[in-house]
């Protein structure tokens, strides 16, 4: 079931990419004081926007999952969107599709852009193409959208679009001619949406070669969503770090001094080079809270007041990461913003007897994000992996 309804709404909101990434250190400090307001065009324009922007839920279960006492819990789908600057395109937002039982993992992300037609306003969806490692980099940025500069214009390939017109109290519109499609053994589709600011609805129906409906006639046709609270929450303090802070999915038990902590992660560049990641390795990286001395300035912040099965977003300024010497080691240049996605994957209290978790044993010892003695990671090398970070793993 969760198959077909992915594939029944992959037009409008579930469009993925996954080739090229094209982006600079320095574009993410100049984006971030850039505001993200879409362009002052037509009236109609900027109440779209108005209404599209914020978090979305579905009103009904998207799934049921099982969990380990043997009860169920429902899940939900979840779309986020916010207006973002890309250079040369006005009225683009960011978008992620996202499960509620995996919020830091976003399953879709795209973008949409919003134009005036012959005195209409159109909505098209993008695919970004990029690879990722990149697509990693923004993950959780519709929550920091003024940080949102790993992705340019070329790197957009533009899929459909939905003809918009006013209606009751918001805008309602379709596809203007049928778009290719291989999903499902459809060769064509249409989509439709329909919004008011509390409530989006999304019809989307698939067609043969000879023109019958293959999937999208019965239930699965329409998906409403309703306005939800933020999956993710921003955090900026003051000394220049920023958060995306994600609900724990497992307890509210957190970090105390002398814990340790089993952190899986995946670190990059702002240009979409990841430099390190523990999935890549199979394992989390164990160390005593807090680390100290034993790690740069930033990731010692970004680990006060976690939860077990956390996730965060860590943005490091270079003056809390390795600062203007860098890291050549592990291909770190000097002045660099540091990008990490982080999971709370165990904690041993320091008073409690260690848990038999999966992840209770593994411990990267000797690791050292350290930047006070010299560019040695004492041992770890922090180098590019090709795989893929696997944190939908978790």
């Amino acid at each position: 079931m969760l198959h077909t309804q992915k594939a029944a709404i992959v037009s409008l909101l579930l469009i993925a990419g996954g080739a090229h990434a094209n982006l600079s250190s320095s574009k993410t400090t100049e984006s971030s004081s850039t505001s993200t307001s879409l362009v002052q065009g037509s009236d109609s324009i900027d109440q779209i926007a108005s209404q599209l922007t914020g978090t979305w839920k579905t009103t009904k279960p998207y799934k049921s999952k099982s969990l380990d006492d043997e009860s169920t819990v429902d899940v939900h789908m979840m779309l986020s969107m916010a207006p973002i600057s890309i250079e040369g395109m006005d009225n683009v937002m960011y978008v992620e599709s996202v499960l509620s039982d995996a919020p830091a993992q976003p399953f879709r992300q795209s973008v949409f852009q919003l134009y005036d037609y012959k005195g209409k306003v159109r909505l098209r969806t993008y695919t970004i193409a990029v690879n990722e490692d990149t697509l990693g980099v923004i993950a959780g940025l519709t929550a920091a959208p003024d940080l949102f500069s790993a992705v340019t214009s070329e790197d957009l390939i533009p899929t459909l679009d939905i003809e918009l017109e006013p209606s009751s109290a918001g805008f309602s519109g379709s596809t203007p001619y049928p778009y290719p499609t291989n999903k499902n053994g459809a060769v064509e589709m249409t989509s439709s949406v329909s919004f008011d600011g509390s409530a989006l609805m999304v019809t989307d129906r698939g067609y043969d070669a000879q023109g019958d409906i293959v999937w999208g006639q019965g239930d699965d046709a329409t998906f409403a969503f309703e306005k939800s609270d933020p999956y993710a929450v921003l955090n900026e303090l003051e000394n220049g770090m920023v958060m995306v802070e994600y609900p724990s999915t497992m307890s509210d038990t957190m970090v105390s001094e002398g814990d340790k902590m089993f952190m899986h992660y995946s670190g990059y560049l702002t240009n979409g080079m990841k430099f390190d990641a523990s999935y890549d390795r199979g394992e989390p990286y164990g160390f005593i809270y807090p680390p100290g001395r034993n790690a740069i300035e930033g990731w010692g912040i970004g680990m006060d007041g976690m939860t077990l099965g956390q996730h965060r977003k860590l943005i490091i300024p270079s003056e809390l990461g390795y600062m203007e010497r860098g890291n050549p080691r592990a291909r770190i240049p000097g002045g660099s913003t540091l990008v990490f996605n982080i999971y709370l994957a165990n904690l041993e209290q320091a008073n409690i007897a260690p848990s038999t978790g999966d992840h209770s044993g593994h411990s990267h010892e000797g690791h050292d994000h350290s930047h006070h003695d010299g560019d040695d990671h004492s041992g770890h090398d922090h180098s590019d992996h090709d795989g893929h970070d696997h944190s939908d793993e978790d």
